[in-house]
């Protein structure tokens, strides 16, 4: 082997590499584009209210009930939030209901959707008990402050206000629903995100 194919040689094996690289990760990257640059987005026909701009949150390890531990990689899925202040009242109980009713709907789609619930106190015996019944349902107990406060949106006290928020598999805020949703009308903008993205 002369010099010159021996220097070659890295090259092609790295051009190789990053090909297949770009390959991978194009489908990520096609459906992050739709989403953020081509804005291909349920915007005329959406039932929930988008986040304007987008708002990346942050994320540190935390525990679930179940010693279930949430760090990053947990939220690189389309997410439902609820956040209840009263420990999840009625409220709060017909919201999660509804949304274990809707990834169920999603049929094969199902894993790309998790739902979330925080409440910033400790839960009582009797909602914990409750909450049993939802196995799917991720609960963070004692939510602090700082997790919290970064669902804050003008008008809305968060936590107080019962309200769906809705995270996208990179980690941003997009989209809230108010207490008294309509969940097809919910289901119906999910489904229209989850065909045109690629991510979750």
């Amino acid at each position: 082997m002369t010099d010159t194919q021996a220097g070659h040689s890295p090259l092609k094996h790295r051009l190789k590499f990053i090909a297949l690289v770009l390959v991978f990760l194009s489908p990520f990257i096609a459906g992050w584009m739709a989403l953020y640059v081509f804005k291909v987005r349920p915007d005329s026909n959406q039932y929930g209210t988008l986040v304007q701009p987008v708002r990346p949150l942050a994320f540190a390890t935390v525990t679930a009930l179940g010693d279930k531990q949430l760090d990053r990689e947990f939220w690189n899925k389309w997410t439902f939030v609820v956040i209840a202040n009263d420990g999840c009242g009625e409220q709060c109980q017909q919201n999660i209901y509804y949304l274990r009713q809707m990834r169920v709907a999603l049929g094969r789609d199902i894993d790309r959707v998790q739902n979330v619930l925080m409440v910033p106190q400790r839960l009582s015996k009797e909602m914990r008990d409750k909450l049993a019944e939802y196995p799917a349902l991720s609960v963070i107990e004692q939510a602090t402050s700082e997790l919290v406060g970064q669902f804050s949106l003008p008008g809305v006290e968060t936590g107080a206000t019962p309200m769906l928020y809705l995270l996208d598999p990179v980690g941003n805020l997009m989209m809230t629903y108010d207490a008294n949703n309509k969940p097809k009308s919910v289901l119906s903008d999910l489904q229209r995100l989850l065909k045109n993205s690629q991510i979750g």
